[in-house]
């Protein structure tokens, strides 16, 4: 089983180029957020694909700890994009890659081609007049039989005002998180059918992590 610790440790090692705190979250994050846990549910999928990638600190993970040979995933600011693709760049001869920039309404179409489709803390940063088309979209492009794992913020819980707070400050706005209830009740009448949920309190950080499949 993969741990919190060895991803902290090789993360510190790893350089963006993307300023002072973009390199503290690749750094740090997997100690307010279960990485750890969405790794391990890995298992024997061979390619991924992660909405809202990021710097592709998580691709990074998915790359030196799973068995993970494909690896997709876009992101609205083309900045992070540059660096998720420079992050990856070592294990070229491991995995193939594929990050593109995002114009937040556009999903590729070749995310049906994924076995495993992660949505990792992104949900609460959609507008709320988009995110129920969100999901509808997302289910459109996948393959059946793939899962989607969606990791939020559980906006069930008191503690969620301190993710509000964090937002603020890290990403200058207030996040719209859902209760782990809503997702799953959205969801199905999407036509989702959910494998698994599971709940998580790190520290002051409210999670919740549901698999899905179609």
């Amino acid at each position: 089983m993969i741990q919190t610790s060895e991803l902290v440790s090789f993360l510190k090692l790893k350089t963006v180029k993307s300023g002072f705190l973009d390199q503290i979250k690749v750094s740090y994050r997997p100690l307010i957020c279960p990485f750890d846990e969405l790794l391990n549910e890995v298992k024997d999928a061979k390619s991924a694909f992660d909405i809202g990638c990021g710097s592709g600190q998580f691709a990074l993970l998915l790359a030196e700890f799973t068995n993970i040979k494909r690896i997709g995933g876009i992101e609205i600011d083309d900045r992070l994009v540059n660096n998720a693709r420079e992050l990856l760049k070592p294990y070229s001869g491991k995995v193939t890659t594929d990050f593109r920039p995002y114009d937040g309404t556009t999903l590729p179409d070749n995310m049906n081609e994924y076995d495993l489709i992660f949505l990792i803390d992104v949900l609460h940063h959609i507008p709320v007049k988009f995110q129920n088309e969100f999901f509808k979209r997302v289910y459109a492009h996948m393959r059946p039989g793939a899962r989607f794992i969606v990791k939020d913020i559980n906006g069930g819980s008191p503690f969620v005002l301190f993710n509000k707070m964090h937002d603020l400050v890290f990403a200058r706005e207030i996040g719209h998180e859902w209760s782990m209830k809503r997702l799953c009740e959205t969801a199905e009448k999407i036509g989702f059918k959910i494998l698994s949920t599971n709940k998580k309190q790190i520290y002051v950080y409210p999670h919740y992590t549901v698999i899905l499949t179609k």
